[in-house]
């Protein structure tokens, strides 16, 4: 069984001093919500600045669905990542995931666009697989606003990705939009997996994500059971042919690992160029402490290389 990393024990450590350790499944869901964002603040702060940051909509099936634009380079007409935050479709929002999405910026070159989909058991899949389509139908059709085109995009040129449920969700939207993306970035997504060894191995643990967890989160995503026979959730029942190249990050301590080794290797069958990065030592959601954690840096790094190498950026 390999061990936590000792950076790791000591964002646990500190994690602990931010909230009361508490359980997803034991509290209401808008204390829950409240938790995670009070926990994040401490994790969004610092890193790099940004020139060029702007919020808008972009019209949904349940409202607006906001949106936010980060520019590296504002004098640069920038390929974009499109960026899913995770929280297991339940919790997190744009600024729970702001400084990942300020280092890919950073670190990448590109502009990024982060999307706020609805949550969980509010709304049920697909409406948040829906509402990521129309962000990505938004950016290909240039239906912008004189301030929105100011941000300087290239909508011929998209990544898009994100972690744990927000990589699920891109896979199942790249599944429409094949031809239209450059690339995908998949860092330890849920890609269909109903029972597997890691999370066998890793849902148990007194620390990161539980199976009870895994169970509730699912639960609040889905109508039933019957969703799972979605390839849009099932992922690895789909067809892969055509998908861009990938990029995936995973956790050698997560109970979701493989999802994401399964993925990779049915992702080389298929003939689509992969890459998977395994991390040690680290949780599930460990991209967040780059205030502390190495491991979260070097994730970062490979995701920025991935896109600079995907877009041509120097």
């Amino acid at each position: 069984m390999p061990s936590i990393h000792p950076q790791m024990q000591s964002v646990l450590q500190k994690s602990s001093t931010l909230v009361a350790p508490y359980s997803i499944t034991e509290i209401p869901l808008h204390q829950a919500r409240e938790l995670y964002a009070q926990e994040r603040m401490f994790w969004n702060t610092g890193g790099p600045n940004i020139p060029s940051i702007m919020e808008t909509e972009v019209k949904g099936p349940v409202g607006g669905i906001p949106i936010r634009i980060y520019q590296p380079h504002p004098e640069k007409c920038l390929p974009v990542l499109v960026y899913l935050h995770g929280g297991g479709f339940v919790v997190g929002n744009l600024n729970t995931h702001d400084r990942i999405m300020r280092e890919l910026a950073f670190r990448s070159g590109c502009a990024v666009i982060g999307v706020e989909y609805s949550l969980s058991p509010e709304q049920k899949f697909p409406v948040a697989l829906d509402e990521i389509k129309l962000v990505l139908q938004w950016l290909k059709e240039g239906d912008y606003t004189q301030k929105e085109a100011a941000f300087n995009i290239n909508p011929d040129r998209i990544v898009l990705g994100g972690d744990s449920a927000g990589a699920s969700l891109s896979m199942g939207a790249a599944l429409s939009f094949k031809e239209q993306l450059s690339g995908l970035l998949l860092i330890y997504g849920w890609f269909g997996l109903r029972d597997s060894c890691s999370v066998r191995l890793f849902g148990s643990q007194d620390v990161g994500m539980s199976e009870e967890d895994l169970a509730f989160y699912q639960d609040s995503y889905l109508n039933s059971q019957e969703d799972l026979n979605d390839v849009r959730l099932d992922v690895l029942k789909a067809d892969l042919n055509g998908l861009p190249p990938s990029c995936l990050i995973a956790s050698d301590m997560d109970p979701l690992l493989d999802d994401s080794t399964a993925l990779a290797t049915l992702m080389e069958q298929a003939g689509v160029p992969c890459e998977l990065h395994l991390h040690q030592g680290v949780l599930h959601g460990f991209l967040h402490y780059s205030r502390m954690l190495d491991g979260a840096v070097s994730a970062l790094d490979q995701s920025a290389e991935f896109l600079r190498k995907t877009f041509c950026l120097v």
